[in-house]
This record gives structure tokens, C-alpha cells and sequence, in this order.
């Protein structure tokens, strides 16, 4: 039987405990999407760590759960679409729906624990730090009673996204319309567009989607183009021989559940041609100008050499500029004799249709409003950290800017998924999301053995940062000369979308956090004070006392 320890009461500099024994801490995270789930599994390794997720919708799955408009899905391969460590055998198609997708990930959630973590229908509408007691007060709205708490934690992480927030398009006019009136973010179920006169507001990606599903069955479809998009080929093509439709069939999916080492290898190789295509990105490389080339083609191909329409929809900004997307079936769509494009700026919608500058009005029963999200990156909520400072205004004021997409300044135990400047469009995301998540559990178990009150990142080195990489922007096809989310809606603003690299540079710059980029606020005078007693966890537990030979 082991000695009574000779520590018997702790002091300001000796902490009765074995070094870094992690203390009990609390983290609440905002959303139950897919940063939330790879958070809930990631998180179960760590030692006395409980959390709390809030989620604003009635199930799992953020944007994927909210986005049900006609013909949504991925425009990148499924299967590298889901997390390293849980690939998914059973996918039915290259290019999964969005249903698909929400039962993987709401199935994953119940494998792996999620639901038990989770409140739904609960929004976080205030998150203030509270100095003195070194805890995040985060008031919570119930959604279903109307009623709001205060909860708190240690830590909050934010993974709430930036695909969240949709908003009506700023048109004069829009509620004069005596028809039906859509957003594809917020999509009625029960709308049926049969023999329907439609308009679609929107080239980016839903409306990509919904065009080509809905064109066979509308009377006469509007589509409305405010600026040209590249509309490129399916990303990882080669893996779709029948395109966007292509389907898995039982045989190959019982080998990828039968062969681990097959599906691995499948895996693989569609990652590698996803951030292979990085090098386009490059503002003056082979690699884009031959994409400019391709892609040029393509369009002109599918749009039937009609020259007013290659004239009207085929881009002469840089290919990357805004984010490309795959269409399959779209160019094809606008071609058809029941659609009628148009590119002339809206004036204003009227009671019966949308009247464009030049005069001319477009009668239609249903306007669909394709118009995407604000993408900002402003938080919904005030987010008040040290020194009263907030964030949702401080970033509403000067744009978003942030550390390594992770955190921001003055924001103490606050970490981000998906943040200013995530490799949203560099190659293949859901790796980078995991990645994320593990930096913030690095910085949650270091304040959980070290006797941390609080870390928060730099000033000095969120400026150095973004020094840095609004220099290599410079370079990049995403400063080029077009309006784009990317620089939050103009056109030469700062890249607070895509990372500036690769999605395998991104996960090299994470892989090892730069402690050294961070303050650190200690519960005591004493740095050192977690030292302890003198003891290790081996030792404390009684366990082997050699262990460390190899």
C-alpha cells in the first residue's frame, strides 16, 4: 500500500495533484452539423470534459438538414464527403443527395452518442465572458416555449457555420408579389411547380441544382443571371462515368464493405483528385489558364455554340474567382425551349412578375429566389469577450478577421469551425473540419492540465496573419476581377473565404498549434503550480512505473 502523499494542503504555488491531471471542464458548442458530430466523437478521448451542444434546427445535420429544394445535393463525390475515420460504404450515388447525406450524419450522431449531448430547437442569442468567474454565459432561447436560460461553460465553440443564415435578395418590390414567393435556403415541401410559370434568381450553386430538375415540368422558366459563373464538369469526374446521376451498384458496394483495403484505396484516390486541383487556383499557372481552356469549351459545348448565350454566361474573370461549380444538366437546361434567360439587372418585382432595367416584365406564378446566404462570417449574436469587446461588431465594422480560422482576438477559450478564411474551396473540407476540431481540443485539454484560467490568442500574431495572407492572395485566382462571397460581396476587398494554400498545406499549418501565438491567464500567481505534487499519472494510480521503455 502506498505512502500517504506528504502534500496536505495546497498553497497559491503547490497544487495538491499528480502533474497534468486534467481538471473537470465544461464546453458549450453551438450547432449539432457535421463540425458538432466530428466534435461529439472527437471530444469522448479527452478526461473529464463535458459538453452541452445547442441546435437551433430539430435534428442533426445544419445546413444539409435545412436545404430539402429540388434536386439538392453534392457536387462533390460522396465519398469524400464524410470523415476520415467513418467512410461510408453504402453511399447509392457518386454525387449523393442531400437526404442521403442526412442520414449518414444523423446516423453517425446516434452511433456515436450525439443526441444525448444535444438540446434541439435551442438558439444561442448572447454569449458574454464573465471575467471574474472565468466562464462564457451564453443565453439560450427554447424555441418550441419561447422562453431563455443562461447557461456556462469553460469554453464555447462556435460551429455554427457560415451556410446558416439565409436572407431575402435586397429587390424592390418583393413583397408586392401576389404569387408565390421561395427561397431555396427555405424551401416549401408542399410547392408544386407543374406547369408552372417560374423564375429563378440565381446562377450559384442551388440554383444550379434546382434549374435542370425543375425545367422538364414548368410551363416557361426565367432565369435570372446577375453575373456569369464558370459552370465546370463534376469535380472528380473520372470516378462518374454516367455524370451526376451515376450510381453505385449493390456489387461495387459490398466490395467496398468486404475489402477495407480496396475502399480505402478508392477513398484516397478521390481525395487526391479533389486537392489536386489546386494548382488552377494560382492566378497565372498552366494549371488555370488550361482550365480557363477546358472549362471555356465545355460551356460553349453545352450551351450549343449559341453565341448570345456564350457571350452572356461564359465568364472573362479568372476561373476560381467565384467559387466554379459542377452543372450537370444546367447549361443544358437554359437551352430548352421553355427557358428563357436573362441578364439584364432586375429594376423591381411587380404584383404579377419581375420587371428588368431595360422595361421589360416577366409574368410568373412563382418566384424561387437562389440567392444563397450571407456569408460574412459576422456572428448572429453578440459575442463579447475581454474588455467588452464584440465580436459580431467588431467584424461587422471591419470584416472578418481571424487567426488561422480557428479563433479571433480577445475571445478567451472561443474556438471556430469553419471560420474566416477555412479551406471551403481549396480541395476536400471535411478533413480540414476535423482538423479544426482537434486544434480546439488541444487548447481545452491544455487548459485543463496546466491550471488555466484562459488562453486567447494575439493580437500581434492575428495581424501578422492576415498580413501574410492578404500578401499571398495577391497571387491567387480569388482577388481576381469579380464580386464574390469570398470578399464578402466585393470586388477587391479582402479573401475571407478560401485559405490561402492548399487544403494539405491547411492541415500541415493546424497539425501542431503555435502555443506561442496565445496568452495565457493562470488560476494562480505560479505558472508552474499544476506541477503538483511531485507525482505523475502512473504513479498516482498505481499503474506500471516503467512504461516509457520501448
Amino acid at each position: 500500500m502506498a505512502a500517504k502523499h506528504w502534500v496536505t494542503q495546497e498553497s497559491d504555488i503547490i497544487a495538491n495533484h499528480h502533474v497534468n491531471q486534467p481538471k473537470p471542464i465544461r464546453v458549450v458548442v453551438l450547432g449539432a452539423g457535421i463540425s458538432g458530430v466530428a466534435f461529439a466523437y472527437k471530444a469522448r478521448g479527452l478526461e473529464n470534459v463535458s459538453f452541452q451542444i445547442y441546435e437551433k434546427n430539430s435534428d442533426v445535420g445544419g445546413t444539409w438538414f435545412e436545404s430539402t429544394y429540388p434536386g439538392v445535393s453534392c457536387d462533390v463525390p460522396a465519398h469524400c464527403y464524410t470523415f476520415t475515420w467513418a467512410g461510408n460504404p453504402d453511399w447509392t450515388r457518386v454525387y449523393a443527395s442531400g437526404q442521403e447525406i442526412v442520414q449518414f450524419y444523423q446516423q453517425l450522431a446516434r452511433d456515436y452518442g450525439v443526441y444525448e449531448h444535444t438540446k434541439f430547437k435551442h438558439q444561442v442569442v448572447d454569449a458574454r465572458w464573465d471575467d471574474k468567474a472565468a466562464l462564457w454565459k451564453l443565453t439560450v432561447l427554447n424555441l418550441e416555449t419561447g422562453e431563455s436560460f443562461v447557461d456556462s461553460a469553460e469554453v464555447f465553440v462556435n460551429s455554427g457555420g457560415v451556410l446558416n443564415n439565409w436572407a431575402w435578395p435586397s429587390i424592390q418590390g418583393l413583397d408586392d408579389f401576389r404569387g408565390t414567393l421561395v427561397h431555396t435556403a427555405h424551401w416549401d415541401n408542399s410547392l408544386d411547380l407543374s406547369g408552372k410559370r417560374v423564375a429563378v434568381i440565381g446562377s450559384g450553386a442551388s440554383a444550379i441544382q434546382v434549374v435542370p430538375t425543375i425545367q422538364p415540368t414548368v410551363r416557361k422558366l426565367v432565369s435570372f443571371h446577375r453575373s456569369p459563373s464558370w459552370i465546370a464538369a463534376e469535380f472528380a469526374g473520372h470516378f462518374a462515368s454516367q455524370g451526376r446521376n451515376t450510381t453505385y451498384s449493390e456489387e461495387e458496394r459490398r466490395r467496398f464493405r468486404e475489402d477495407p483495403d480496396y475502399f480505402l484505396t478508392y477513398r484516397r484516390e478521390i481525395e487526391h483528385g479533389m486537392n489536386a486541383r489546386f494548382p488552377s487556383f494560382y492566378r497565372h499557372s498552366d494549371a488555370q489558364r488550361q482550365g480557363v481552356e477546358n472549362v471555356t469549351k465545355s460551356m460553349r459545348t453545352r450551351l450549343g455554340n449559341d453565341p448570345e448565350l456564350c457571350e452572356k454566361l461564359i465568364p472573362k474573370f479568372p476561373l476560381g474567382c467565384r467559387r466554379v461549380t459542377p452543372g450537370h444538366g444546367y447549361l443544358e437546361a437554359l437551352t430548352a425551349d421553355n427557358v428563357v434567360v436573362e441578364t439584364s439587372h432586375i429594376a423591381k418585382v411587380t404584383e404579377s412578375g419581375i420587371k428588368t432595367v431595360d422595361g421589360k416584365l416577366h409574368e410568373v406564378d412563382v418566384i424561387i429566389t437562389a440567392t444563397g446566404y450571407v456569408t460574412s462570417f459576422v456572428p448572429r449574436f453578440p459575442i463579447v469577450g475581454l474588455g467588452g469587446v464584440d465580436l459580431q461588431q467588431e467584424w461587422a465594422e471591419n470584416g472578418a478577421r481571424g487567426y488561422l480560422s480557428v479563433t479571433a482576438p480577445s475571445m478567451p477559450n472561443y474556438f471556430l469551425t469553419t471560420g474566416p478564411n477555412s479551406p471551403i474551396s481549396n480541395g476536400s473540407l471535411i478533413p480540414a473540419i476535423e482538423r479544426q476540431v482537434d486544434f480546439a481540443l488541444a487548447f481545452i485539454r491544455k487548459i485543463q492540465t496546466q491550471d488555466l484560467r484562459y488562453v486567447v490568442v494575439t493580437e500581434k500574431a492575428t495581424s501578422e496573419f492576415n498580413e501574410w495572407k492578404d500578401e499571398f492572395m495577391k497571387g491567387m485566382t480569388w482577388t481576381g476581377e469579380c464580386t464574390s462571397w469570398y470578399k464578402n460581396g466585393t470586388v477587391d476587398g479582402p479573401v475571407i473565404g478560401p485559405w490561402p494554400g492548399s487544403v494539405n498545406h491547411f492541415l500541415e499549418v493546424l497539425k501542431h498549434p503555435r502555443f506561442e501565438d496565445f496568452e495565457y491567464t493562470y488560476n494562480s500567481r505560479n505558472r508552474f503550480r499544476f506541477f503538483g505534487d511531485g507525482r505523475a499519472v502512473c504513479e498516482a494510480k498505481g499503474l506500471p512505473l516503467g512504461a516509457y521503455i520501448s
